[in-house]
């Protein structure tokens, strides 16, 4: 029997700006054109952090996708969106977020007005009941990775990019009353304890702890990793636990003065991270996720260890894609995000009693699976990570149908060809995954952090493209770029039409996008939800 196919089109389209006058941005303003976005009730993009209230009432949850979503936590239920300003490319990017103890206020950050304000960031504040923008930190230096409210929330620290350090204001006014710019690389994990005192972990291996005035108590490297990232303190402060990106351990350091205490057993965690901690709400129980994998489970998991950290653990099964973010709920348990995007929650029997899927499909680990064919009009993807699911559309027919391969297949007739990486005279290497790509062994020249994903070479054999966590760059055979466009998300596979005249990638915020070769213009984009019924198409 042949799979149903749908033509769906008017689906969760939203539009932000509607109606708006279609004119430049100003210094200082964001753009007023009307900007397409998908809107499926649940992020499209990786969720970078979360945010609880006091009383576990409130979920906020922030995403690369420029939006900041607010749950009842009990249930999952979506109670609103709200939409800081946005722009093209990475602008409107939501790394930070927070919500204040009280949960009357979120806080998100990110790359947030960089685009219109001279690379200057903005911290934005809402209003959680109404949604409304109430507050705007302007002339932030850098982008801001982090934010967190102290425990009364009398103030908040932001953690930003570079050496730019972190900076902390007083929330009764908004006003700057403290900054330390003593760091010597990002910023990434930031937390207060009870007493009001503050530690901040920085790429540069330093973990940094102030005292309740802010001053500066202690500055070590743990030996655990070069590359320190979450950080929680013990619910009465004596002790600190740290996960580096960079390695597979979690370690335990004094909350008194920074000194190496103890590791948690991470037998079994052979590769990967565990960027991600957090203690139970009693200190009893120490909680760490990231990119580790238990080949064991179907999902990617949270280790849970008792005894502080110093007893057994339980991996315990939360989701496909790296986990990002953990807090620890009042009555036990954890609350986490991952970038698949899903969030969840463990309750304090390790059940897991809220678990929040995405809406999109999962192009990853499919790079010779994106077929297109010789006019670019039809590709064949994959819903499921790995190739499984795969399904075709096309667009002259406006047609998507599932299992392809099946012998009743509509479009299995076509033929679909595979990215060509290869090509006499061009050696590219290290461009799966990595940071330095090569071309006949010449580094390609990338933006510090921009890891590249994805490549394909154009029929001419003179010229290649390759997607990036950031952007799609084209490149010719000397390894000069032609021109590069902002990726919405990663672009986890790329392909180019046989006739080489146009250029087509597979991201991470689930859309397929179709670009002309000759300039690197967007010329349509395909989201299909991943109930494999609704699909829509829409062109800039």
């Amino acid at each position: 029997m042949r799979e149903l196919s749908y033509k769906v089109i008017f689906v969760f389209v939203s539009v932000l700006s509607l109606l708006a006058p279609m004119t430049k941005s100003i210094a200082g303003e964001p753009p007023k054109d009307p900007i397409l976005r998908i809107d499926t009730g649940m992020h499209v993009s990786g969720i970078r952090r979360v945010g609880i209230d006091a009383e576990n009432r409130y979920l906020a949850t922030g995403s690369n996708d420029k939006t900041v979503h607010v749950w009842e936590l009990s249930s999952g239920r979506l109670l609103r969106i709200l939409r800081p300003p946005i722009g093209d490319g990475n602008e409107g990017m939501i790394f930070a977020v927070a919500m204040s103890p009280d949960g009357r206020t979120i806080a998100c950050s990110g790359w947030t007005g960089q685009n219109w304000d001279d690379m200057y960031s903005s911290i934005y504040f809402f209003d959680r009941e109404s949604g409304r923008l109430i507050r705007r930190i302007k002339g932030i230096s850098a982008t801001v990775f982090n934010l967190a409210y102290s425990k009364d929330g009398m103030f908040i620290v932001a953690s930003l990019w570079g050496t730019h350090g972190i900076r902390i204001y007083r929330t009764s006014d908004y006003s700057l009353i403290k900054e330390d710019r003593d760091y010597g690389s990002d910023g990434h994990g930031a937390d207060f304890d009870i007493s009001g005192r503050l530690v901040t972990t920085s790429w540069d291996g330093y973990i940094h702890l102030y005292d309740n005035n802010f001053q500066l108590i202690a500055k070590r490297k743990s030996p655990g990793g070069g590359k320190p990232y979450g950080v929680s303190f013990s619910p009465d402060g004596s002790k600190i636990a740290v996960g580096f990106d960079d390695s597979t351990k979690v370690d335990v350091l004094s909350g008194k003065d920074l000194s190496y205490l103890y590791s948690p057993d991470s037998n079994g965690v052979a590769d990967g991270n565990l960027v991600a901690v957090s203690w139970s709400s009693d200190g009893s129980s120490l909680y760490a996720g990231g990119s580790y994998w238990n080949g064991s489970l179907s999902k990617r998991p949270i280790r849970k260890w008792i005894n502080g950290g110093k007893g057994r653990y339980v991996d315990l099964p939360a989701t496909d894609n790296t986990i990002l973010h953990i807090l620890p709920l009042k009555l036990g348990g954890v609350v986490f995000s991952s970038h698949d995007p899903a969030f969840g929650i463990f309750d304090a029997y390790d059940r897991k009693a809220i678990y929040k899927s995405p809406a999109i499909a999962d192009y990853r680990n499919n790079r010779n699976g994106f077929l297109t064919s010789y006019d670019g009009s039809t590709v064949q993807f994959a819903y499921e990570v790995f190739g499984k699911s795969p399904a075709r559309f096309s667009i002259p027919d406006r047609f998507l149908e599932l299992n392809p391969e099946s012998p009743n297949s509509i479009l299995r007739s076509q033929i679909l060809n595979t990215p060509i990486t290869s090509a006499s005279g061009l050696n590219i290497i290290d461009w799966e995954h990595a940071y330095s790509p090569k071309l006949n062994g010449t580094n390609l020249k990338l933006d510090r952090y921009e890891m590249s994903r994805s490549l394909a070479v154009l029929p001419d054999n003179q010229t290649f493209l390759l997607g990036t966590d950031w952007y799609l760059r084209l490149f010719d055979r000397y390894g000069n770029e032609k021109w590069k466009v902002s990726a919405p998300a990663t672009a986890w596979a790329v392909n180019i039409s046989g006739n080489g005249q146009l250029a087509m990638a597979a991201f991470g915020d689930g859309t397929i996008r179709w670009y002309r070769v000759r300039d690197g213009k967007e010329l349509m984009a395909l989201f299909p939800h991943n109930d494999r019924k609704r699909w829509v198409v829409w062109t800039p």
